[in-house]
């Protein structure tokens, strides 16, 4: 469905590049559903001539029957907020910092837009914490490691890859990939994550016992000791879109990640809003993680 309200508001605008500032994506991300567009319907949308942006003779053919469609999907969409009364509610999540921050603040912010009377309650915290709550029901929903969870109805939602961080001027900072044993020796900065899913942990599994020097409680702080030069990290891709710091960061090898996902205790007894607000996450997940 976005390809087509792409579609729409490229029309509206009469430029790839409004289009996609009025609806939060980049240039490119409006090219590509256009592009994914003309490919699904075997037909060529726009040309661009010096008079601008033009709908093609077939482009105009189909213009009605998009914005059919999308009305269509519009009034569904009213109709189930309508029946599941979503125009209230609250759903309670459980996640951890770098989520939260990286993902879910987004999310929000464009969620309240088509929901704006529906209330968020936050717990922010480790892997075992967030499995806690939500099998006490004390949230709807978590977004953890779902790595071996055996207990929870499970969603995976990506492969969060770990990264070695290290100072900009480290013997290894013009590296392209990094392996693991390189690293045996170095001085570490850890995120103490208080369970055996830690990044130590991960290392110790591939016969690799770290050199822990400090051990902190979030990624932001981790980031400034590496940036002035008092150990490496190891951090997940998603801490990489949380702040901007003077270091480096490397894919290593082997690859190690932790499985992310969301996790429930049964989905016939969450709320509607909390269901919606799931599969609003799944469906704009991989924007979220470009950008």
């Amino acid at each position: 469905m976005r390809k087509y309200i792409a579609f729409l508001k490229v029309i509206e605008c009469g430029s790839f590049t409004i289009a996609a500032d009025e609806l939060n994506y980049t240039q490119s991300a409006i090219s590509q559903m256009i592009s994914s567009l003309e490919k699904e319907l075997k037909v060529t949308l726009f040309i661009r001539s010096k008079h601008g942006l033009q709908l093609t003779y077939e482009g105009t053919q189909i213009l009605p029957f998009i914005r059919e469609l999308v009305n269509a999907h519009n009034s569904l969409n009213e109709k189930c907020m309508a029946l599941n009364e979503l125009q209230t509610g609250i759903v309670r999540i459980a996640t951890f910092s770098t989520f939260l921050s990286a993902v879910l603040s987004r999310a929000l912010r464009e969620f309240k837009e088509d929901y704006p009377n529906i209330v968020f309650e936050f717990h922010q915290g480790y892997y075992r914490e967030i499995e806690h709550w939500v099998s006490k029901d004390i949230v709807d929903f978590g977004v953890t490691n779902i790595d071996g969870l055996k207990n929870y109805q499970t969603i995976k939602l990506f492969d969060d890859p770990l990264f070695a961080i290290l100072p900009s001027k480290h013997k290894f900072s013009s590296e392209k990939v990094i392996p693991v044993r390189y690293l045996k020796d170095e001085s570490f900065v850890v995120l103490d994550e208080g369970d055996d899913k830690d990044f130590a942990n991960m290392l110790r599994s591939i016969n690799i016992e770290p050199n822990i020097k400090y051990r902190l409680g979030d990624e932001t702080s981790i980031l400034s000791m590496v940036e002035n030069g008092l150990g490496i990290a190891m951090l997940p891709k998603l801490a990489m879109l949380v702040g901007h710091f003077d270091v480096v960061n490397l894919p290593i090898e082997p690859e190690i990640s932790r499985p992310i996902g969301v996790i429930y205790k049964d989905k016939n007894h969450l709320s509607s809003p909390s269901q919606v607000f799931i599969n609003y996450i799944i469906e704009n997940i991989e924007r979220y993680l470009k950008n």
